[in-house]
C-alpha cells in the first residue's frame, strides 16, 4: 500500500514539474500577466487565428475611455472616443480624442501565442505596446490599456476599456 501511494505522488509530483498536461498553454498562470507573453515569429498557433478572427473589425469604446485623474469629472472631455479598427490583414488604426481634437495612429498588430495579449507597433515606433485582452465574445471586448503610450490628455491609464463592435 505504501509503495503505491509513493507511485501516485511522484507521478503528480512528475506531472506538477512539467506543467499539467490536461490544460492548454493559454491557461498556465504565467502567461496571464501583462508583462509577459511576448509576439513571437512562429506560424500562428490555433488560439492566435481564432483571436485574430474574432478581433477583424472596428470596436468603438462604449464608456468614457481615458483616464481621469483624482476621479474629478472636471477631467472629461466633451464627446471623448476611442475607436480600433483590425485588418485580416495585420494592420490597425486607431482614432481617438474629443468633440475639439482628433488623433490617429496606423501600424501593424498580432496576437500573442497564448491568444490574452494585442502588440500594437505604431508606423515610425521602435517599441511595441502591449494590450491585454481581459474579455472578447461576439461583439463585445475589454482591453487592459496597462503602460499604452497616447497623447495627453488622452491616455487610457492602467484602465479597462468596454467596446463594442461598430
Amino acid at each position: 500500500m505504501k509503495s503505491l501511494i509513493t507511485l501516485m505522488f511522484v507521478v503528480t509530483m512528475a506531472f506538477s514539474a512539467s506543467g499539467d498536461p490536461y490544460l492548454l498553454d493559454c491557461c498556465t498562470s504565467e502567461e496571464t500577466s501583462v508583462d509577459s507573453g511576448l509576439i513571437e515569429d512562429s506560424p500562428e498557433t490555433a488560439i492566435q487565428r481564432n483571436v485574430k478572427a474574432s478581433m477583424i473589425g472596428t470596436w468603438e469604446s462604449t464608456e468614457y475611455p481615458f483616464a481621469v485623474k483624482n476621479d474629478k469629472k472636471k477631467g472629461r472631455k466633451e464627446g471623448a472616443f476611442l475607436l480600433y479598427t483590425f485588418s485580416p490583414d495585420g494592420t490597425y488604426s486607431i482614432s481617438y480624442g474629443d468633440a475639439s481634437s482628433k488623433v490617429e495612429e496606423k501600424g501593424i498588430w498580432k496576437i500573442s501565442s497564448n491568444g490574452k495579449k494585442i502588440q500594437l507597433l505604431a508606423e515610425n515606433a521602435k517599441k511595441r505596446q502591449t494590450i491585454l485582452i481581459k474579455y472578447l465574445e461576439f461583439d463585445e471586448l475589454v482591453l487592459q490599456h496597462a503602460a499604452v503610450q497616447r497623447v495627453k490628455p488622452f491616455s487610457p491609464g492602467d484602465k479597462s476599456v468596454f467596446f463594442h463592435k461598430s
